[in-house]
């Protein structure tokens, strides 16, 4: 039997130890994104069940988009990982990934004129493919962004590398196993112990610990056409596909209410967010959110209010920011704007509420 060095064993307990930093989150993942996980351990010659106690991950359904809790996939990431003592599983798992694992989606993306066009669904499909942290292309020079926030958490570095690698392994699966199309890569996780195997396999720089993760290529790929463009297989899918988007529930009242709290945090820099920024933030069109909010019993203007004073308690908490300065980052020009909006939600001025909780 091999016994692992100190040395060797520290290293494997610091690689295993990076793939724990990460936030719980809510949302939800299609359950293409399980049966990837299940066929990648069949083929390593492993059994599921051993894992999981013979849940039913892999059981047979139609609906590749069904939706199941994105928090139970992380967790089964973490439990696959710990496993196979692989703490470089996510790079792994997305490159195992086969159109065929994305159902209708995957005819979606194959049939589209040229790269623009898949970008295109990516974006518009992107609750039915992950709805933690929506994606937000941004044109830089002659490069095109993708990138992919914290508003929502973060999931981890498996959950991250396996949904970034399996987005560029379709990508060249796409054009004939291209290996060019991708220029940089930045990851808001802290770095694995040996990082040439993502270089050899982005074949490109990558950067770890930014503030968001973000995917680049060039603009000029974007007219490049798809090799299996098919115009009226195309719209044969995308019906599916958008059928689906329109049956998909934002959530329960609970994981709303987080979601609006966390996108409203997140947009009240400098100006304070409106109904239409949040439910764009969320890709959703203002009639659907206002709809879902009505569902829940919940109000826009409550929920936004509660995540405003959230915020500026932990400004006052943190002490590194005035009162002036809390303000203008909620979005109030004035400070005496600010200190009535906050009294009314706390009952004190800031300055009092920061001296009572001081002293508690």
């Amino acid at each position: 039997m091999h016994v692992s060095s100190p040395t060797n064993y520290d290293n494997a307990r610091m690689g295993m130890e990076r793939v724990h930093v990460r936030n719980r989150v809510l949302g939800t993942v299609p359950i293409a994104l399980l049966r990837l996980l299940t066929d990648y351990l069949k083929a390593a010659g492993h059994n599921p069940s051993q894992l999981w106690g013979g849940a039913a991950w892999d059981a047979v359904c139609d609906d590749h988009l069904a939706p199941v809790s994105a928090e139970e996939f992380c967790q089964r990431l973490l439990r696959a990982a710990e496993y196979l003592d692989d703490p470089l599983l996510g790079l792994h798992l997305g490159q195992f990934v086969q159109l065929s694992h994305l159902g209708a989606m995957g005819y979606v993306l194959q049939t589209c004129e040229n790269l623009e066009a898949v970008l295109l669904r990516v974006h518009r499909y992107h609750r039915l493919l992950n709805n933690i942290n929506p994606v937000e292309p941004r044109i830089e020079g002659d490069h095109l962004e993708l990138q992919w926030g914290i508003a929502h958490g973060k999931p981890g570095a498996l959950f991250d590398e396996a949904g970034i690698t399996s987005f560029v392994e379709i990508g060249r699966k796409l054009f004939d196993d291209r290996h060019d199309l991708v220029v940089a890569v930045d990851f808001v996780n802290p770095p694995p112990l040996d990082t040439t195997p993502f270089t050899a396999y982005f074949k490109c720089p990558v950067r770890w610990h930014q503030p968001i993760t973000r995917l680049v290529t060039r603009l000029a790929w974007l007219q490049t056409p798809l090799p299996k463009a098919d115009p009226l297989l195309l719209r044969l899918m995308e019906a599916q596909v958008n059928h689906k988007l329109s049956t998909l529930p934002i959530g329960e009242d609970g994981e709303l209410r987080h979601r609006t709290a966390q996108v409203v945090m997140h947009l009240a820099q400098g100006s304070i967010p409106q109904l239409d920024r949040v439910a764009q933030a969320l890709r959703l069109s203002p009639t659907v959110y206002a709809r879902e909010l009505a569902k829940a019993g919940l109000n826009f203007r409550e929920l936004r209010q509660d995540a405003l004073r959230q915020l500026a308690e932990g400004h006052l908490l943190e002490g590194r920011l005035s009162i002036a300065e809390i303000g203008v980052r909620l979005g109030y020009t004035q400070t005496s704007a600010f200190t009535r909006a906050f009294k009314s939600w706390t009952g004190a001025s800031p300055l009092q509420w920061k001296q009572k909780a001081s002293k508690s």
